[in-house]
């Protein structure tokens, strides 16, 4: 097989709707009630792992308010580009956004000229954890363990794609090129489908994102998975070791992330807790948590409390790792 590959050969199987019935679950006391469709950005290009992860919550939360929640695709920017979008909605309930929750840490950072307060004018709603991401090089370059990898980095062109600047995978590759002192260089994509597809063709050496859309690189026998940035392996990945099991203590290889979803800052609480409380009920039910499975999640969601937890105490992180490393937008 040769040539560029196509996101049809790459991205998994869309997740499709379930046949069977939700499991019954008992009945839950809403104070609102939507009148009309909602609209769910989505900073994340189609088939990213993201845009996967946000369209199960999509599906669910279709069924159980009893209107459309529709997806709308807005990458770009590290997130920018969709947050822009939630700041000049009304918070009215008709509007929420799904990103990568990391985004709002480095945003600051990255970009000096932002058209919003990441952490004051959006209200964190619930969340996905995101599991631990792995490193898939091109069977092209030889290499089957990180020690190769790095030692043909020091003779070779060694390009690594992520899913945006300013993304996890982003701030992967530069502490891979910190800890290891080799010359590792960042592309960024908007979302990490095209991506994976560019790593499968040998156009990029390497790649770092979504371990369920990369599988398919290696199911096409395009792909080794040589370590996982995070703390934990990951059980589509059992015999792949993460970076601090091979001896990698950098806070920027094991650091973790969310995805999750937000509000417009104002909104009232009865609407926040009404999705918060949807959006964990949706990694309970069994059915749709093999969706979340399929998709690549370890972790169940999480609610509207443990989220502005994890922004409150990880932000500081993310803020001063992101600084450290010197990242850059571009």
């Amino acid at each position: 097989m040769t040539g560029r590959f196509t996101r049809r050969d790459i991205l998994v199987s869309g997740v499709g709707a379930a046949s069977a019935s939700l499991l019954a679950a008992p009945a839950i006391a809403q104070s609102w009630r939507p009148s009309k469709p909602i609209r769910m950005i989505i900073g994340d290009a189609a088939g990213g792992g993201t845009d996967q992860v946000s369209r199960i919550f999509v599906e669910y939360l279709s069924k159980k308010l009893d209107q459309p929640v529709i997806a709308d695709n807005r990458p770009g920017a590290n997130g920018v580009v969709a947050a822009t979008e939630l700041k000049n909605a009304p918070a009215d309930g008709y509007t929420l956004l799904y990103m990568v929750g990391s985004a709002l840490m480095t945003q600051k950072i990255l970009h000096k000229n932002l058209p919003y307060d990441p952490v004051k004018d959006f209200e964190p709603v619930a969340a996905q954890p995101v599991a631990g991401l792995p490193l898939i090089v091109n069977v092209s370059t030889g290499v089957k363990t990180m020690d190769q990898f790095v030692e043909y980095a020091r003779k070779n062109p060694a390009n690594i794609g992520t899913y945006g600047a300013g993304s996890l995978a982003h701030v992967g590759v530069a502490a891979l090129e910190r800890f290891y002192k080799a010359p590792f260089t960042a592309v960024h994509y908007r979302g990490s489908g095209l991506m994976w597809a560019d790593v499968a063709a040998g156009s990029l050496q390497g790649g770092i994102a979504s371990g369920a859309v990369g599988m398919n690189v290696i199911q096409l026998g395009k792909g080794t998975a040589l370590a996982i940035q995070g703390r934990n392996r990951l059980s589509k990945y059992p015999g792949v070791p993460t970076f601090l099991e091979l001896g990698a203590p950098d806070p920027g290889l094991s650091l973790m992330s969310v995805t999750g979803i937000l509000a417009p800052a104002g909104l009232p609480d009865s609407i926040i807790d009404t999705i918060s409380k949807l959006a964990v009920d949706a990694g309970r039910d069994e059915a749709t948590w093999e969706k979340f499975m399929i998709a690549g999640a370890e972790q169940r969601a999480i609610g509207r409390a443990d989220f502005k937890r994890w922004v409150t105490e990880e932000g500081p992180v993310w803020s001063e790792l992101t600084g450290k490393l010197e990242l850059s937008p571009n």
